[in-house]
């Protein structure tokens, strides 16, 4: 399902939610060949490339938040019909490479073939036409989760979403080193910028400081609120 979520500052971002485990990939359109670039490749690339098909744009590049088989497991797809780069945080080659034991121990049926890795690091910035696209380390959820950012938009994986907390209870999370690289990366929930999380909708940065209870409570900013009872978690 393919449907508009906004706007990064230089073009539009559609949003296609699909999959045996349904999660959120992002089709930005940018002035490149092939028009756009992709924010996590999701596990049903098909559907992903039928949405970019209805938009007449091809990925230019594919960017991953982290190595989980619903964000990164998509990504050889693309990198073999396309030809693109696949960008991920080199600390998470280790989980993407784990992509078909965890969908059998969550008893999915699907498997992925994994894709080249381009390693990313924390701070790398990467020229997408005349902006760039901004890989800020975010540690926790996984070890090498980053947000990354172009232009106004956020797109945040599992480290923050716009309700409830992302924790997994899968290998690699750990909830102290979360909670460090929400905290440190507070400052970019503004107004101003959007927040595109891997699972539920959008929201300005502001909006989640102020409406998200259970992350505020996780963090220790607003524990006399009750907590959201909305929560997206890998199982």
């Amino acid at each position: 399902m393919i449907a508009a979520a906004g706007h990064w500052g230089g073009g539009p971002v559609w949003r296609v939610t699909s999959g045996e485990f349904p999660s959120n990939a992002y089709i930005c359109g940018i002035d490149l060949p092939g028009g756009c670039i992709l924010i996590d490749a999701g596990l049903d690339p098909a559907a992903i490339d039928a949405a970019m098909g209805e938009l007449g744009v091809q990925p230019h590049a594919v960017f991953c938040t982290h190595g989980h088989f619903d964000h990164a497991g998509g990504a050889e797809y693309f990198q073999q019909k396309y030809g693109c780069p696949v960008y991920l945080h080199g600390a998470d080659l280790k989980i993407l490479k784990a992509s078909n034991f965890l969908l059998m121990a969550c008893k999915l049926a699907t498997r992925v073939k994994l894709a080249q890795i381009t390693a990313a690091s924390a701070g790398l910035s990467i020229a997408v036409g005349a902006h760039a696209l901004t890989f800020h380390g975010a540690p926790g959820h996984t070890p090498g989760s980053c947000v990354l950012q172009l232009g106004t938009a956020l797109f945040t994986g599992d480290t923050i979403y716009s309700r409830g907390v992302g924790l997994s209870h899968l290998p690699g999370e750990d909830r102290a080193q979360l909670k460090q690289s929400i905290l440190a990366l507070w400052p970019l929930l503004s107004a101003g910028h959007t927040v595109f999380p891997g699972h539920g909708d959008s929201a300005s940065g502001a909006a989640v400081r102020s409406d998200n209870k259970a992350l505020l409570a996780f963090l220790g900013l607003n524990t006399t609120e009750e907590q959201h009872s909305e929560h997206y978690e890998i199982r």
